[in-house]
């Protein structure tokens, strides 16, 4: 590990000449006095992905659908896939590449966190806790020292709770032609996460690594143990290994009502402790009185454990206004699988898309289980008090099990797609509560089973 943080950074603020008429936006606070103190990491996704410097202007307009679109000002050539699949691409590297904080460039159709750029906002949804301005940010003096607060902070966490990789290198015999021949081959990482409460053991997740702060919150949404953004107060990393189990004092994420923080010890990233909001937290004692310990694996979930009838007593029907078209519905799985980095690398993992109604893929997560990358990207809303999603859709590479769609109702979509088949209990479920369900959605053609007033033809 360096003994310096390493933050990415784009390019032009360093000096170089990569802007669109040839020049820079060298800043010369980031150069001259923060620079030394980091290990910089340059990135210009627009010179990355192939545009070339100088090239033609770009713009984020929107469509005749509302989808955002990466467009050129003179020509009006749209290039947003060629920048989305460099963005998915890229990210995917960075987050393995050991980053302390990330600073963008204002105002740039790729970078900008306003709109967002296309890679800012893959860039945000893929590293939700690591600390990332732009660079008109760190004109404030306060946010400067936050910022570099933070980014040290995340580097001294880092050396004490390093976390796995979603992939692992392993030896193979391949057979071709009846011919053995080894090779080296990765598969998709599968480690348990153990879930506590308050201290007190709760769940153990059978999941990917990554994201595990998330899964923690959205798999806690769908237990019902909190019910909302407010009742979540800090989710840390911990260890059996440190009995004191003393936290880092500084916060590596914002805001700072939502702490995460990495205790002391090593092979802490496989178990987290939740802690409620003061004014839920005496609803503890009587969660873990009253319920088993849940070990979830990576294909089935929860198994059904909690009923349509349970679920009646505190999520309510979602409400009919929301609808989708069919042939919106028939394009997800392919720009799903355009998303899905890691399973590129593995062929091993499951992943779970959430939609806007015009068909605009916002957030992805991958896991080796499909429920896990629904938790991941509900937990991802949650902690961002994003919740309800009424107004848009998700989608799942798999089959669609109960947990799914149960998970898809207390987050409140409407609408869930799924490549494969749904279960009996998932049908009921959906048709119970007004949710959408189409399954087998493979080259445009789907089946809908519940509710397909809620689908244009």
């Amino acid at each position: 590990m360096s003994d310096r943080p390493r933050v990415g950074i784009s390019a032009c603020l360093l000096g170089e000449p990569v802007r669109y008429d040839g020049r820079h936006k060298r800043d010369g606070w980031l150069v001259d006095v923060f620079g030394p103190q980091v290990e910089w990491v340059s990135v210009c996704p627009e010179v990355e992905a192939g545009f070339g410097t100088p090239r033609e202007p770009m713009e984020l307009v929107h469509d005749a659908d509302g989808r955002t679109v990466l467009m050129t000002t003179a020509t009006k050539r749209n290039v947003t896939n060629v920048l989305q699949r460099y963005a998915d691409r890229r990210v995917e590297e960075l987050a393995h590449a050991d980053l302390d904080g990330y600073v963008l460039k204002a105002d740039s159709p790729s970078c900008g966190l306003e709109g967002p750029g296309l890679f800012a906002a893959v860039l945000t949804a893929r590293m939700p806790d690591l600390p990332i301005v732009d660079e008109r940010q760190l004109n404030d003096e306060d946010t400067r020292q936050r910022f570099a607060d933070g980014v040290r902070a995340h580097h001294r966490a880092r050396s004490v709770a390093a976390p796995s990789s979603p992939w692992r290198d392993v030896s193979i015999v391949r057979m071709q032609h009846g011919k053995p021949a080894h090779a080296i081959d990765r598969a998709a990482t599968e480690e348990p996460l153990e879930i506590r409460l308050h201290g007190q053991p709760f769940a153990v997740i059978m999941r990917t690594p990554g994201a595990d702060r998330e899964l923690a919150a959205g798999f806690l949404l769908a237990e019902r143990v909190i019910r909302n953004a407010d009742e979540l107060g800090t989710i840390e990393y911990c260890t059996d290994r440190d009995p004191e189990r003393v936290a880092l004092r500084q916060s590596v994420t914002a805001p700072p009502e939502r702490v995460t923080r990495p205790f002391q010890g090593r092979d802490n990233h496989n178990v987290v402790n939740v802690t409620l909001a003061p004014e839920v937290g005496d609803r503890v004692a009587s969660i873990l009185d009253n319920r088993r310990n849940v070990t979830t694996n990576s294909s089935c979930g929860l198994c059904g454990r909690r009923t349509i009838e349970s679920l009646a007593t505190d999520v309510a029907p979602l409400g009919e206004a929301c609808r989708v078209a069919a042939s919106t519905i028939g394009q997800m799985p392919a720009r799903l699988r355009e998303r899905q980095a890691i399973f590129d690398e593995t062929g091993g993992l499951h992943a779970a898309g959430l939609f806007t109604l015009g068909g605009e893929l916002i957030d992805v997560a991958e896991d080796v289980g499909r429920h896990n990358a629904v938790d991941k990207i509900v937990g991802r809303r949650l902690m961002r008090d994003a919740l309800p999603l009424s107004s848009h859709a998700l989608c799942v590479s798999g089959r669609a099990s109960f947990e799914i769609v149960q998970k898809a109702l207390i987050a409140g979509i409407p609408i869930v797609a799924a490549v494969s088949a749904p279960s009996t209990l998932a049908i009921d479920l959906a048709h119970a509560f007004g949710i959408a369900l189409v399954g087998f959605v493979r080259g445009g053609d789907f089946t809908i089973y519940a509710h397909p007033e809620r689908v244009d033809a």
